[in-house]
């Protein structure tokens, strides 16, 4: 479950209890591994192999959203398409097929800019993010934190905690990537965040 057969999740209910298994599981390797999804739902995950576990997260690609999430505009323009006048045969049907056919065109222009206009790069001096065709790039010692939020219908959204006390949403996605792009930006903050600050 998790990451993969280097990974072991656990029911533990209490920090007294992910102490003890923690302890009872460290002489055949395993390791506890942070995870605060986990933790706040009682579990607790550990491997024989930490480093596999931070690679996946390290080597998992956040640049674009999912290839499910990009076809989406295209649903629409289909839709636009077959609902503009001509290219449905039955006559009468013009005040219905029109604001149908309006209405889709809106959507597949919004879907548009919401999904193919993201885009994340990591960047040496920083991250920088693409959110309706508008790039912004934030440096990786501006940013405090990496927080996830529920939005609703399977959706989490993103957050960036700037040590401004701003705060810049990256969107919202799909809760799997949603959280795999947490997860990869708490990893590549980590990295380059020197230690005790």
């Amino acid at each position: 479950m998790g990451w993969g057969p280097e990974l072991l999740t656990v029911e533990a209910k209490s920090p007294q209890r992910v102490e003890q298994i923690a302890l009872q599981l460290a002489p055949l390797g395993f390791q506890p591994i942070r995870n605060d999804d986990n933790a706040s739902a009682g579990m607790l995950d550990l491997s024989p192999n930490p480093e596999a576990v931070r690679s996946k997260i390290a080597s998992f690609d956040i640049s674009r959203r999912p290839f499910s999430e990009q076809v989406e505009p295209l649903v629409w323009a289909l839709g636009m398409l077959l609902l503009v006048p001509g290219f449905d045969r039955t006559p009468g049907h013009y005040w219905l097929h029109f604001p149908l056919g309006l209405a889709a065109a809106v959507l597949f222009v919004w879907d548009v800019g919401r999904i193919w206009g993201w885009r994340v790069e990591l960047l040496p001096e920083g991250l920088r993010v693409r959110r309706r065709f508008r790039w912004t790039l934030m440096p990786w010692d501006q940013i405090q934190s990496v927080d996830s939020r529920d939005a609703g219908r399977s959706q989490e959204g993103v957050v960036l905690k700037l040590r401004s006390h701003d705060s810049v949403d990256l969107g919202k996605f799909f809760v799997a990537f949603a959280r795999n792009l947490r997860d990869r930006l708490r990893y590549e903050l980590a990295q380059r965040t020197p230690r005790g600050s």
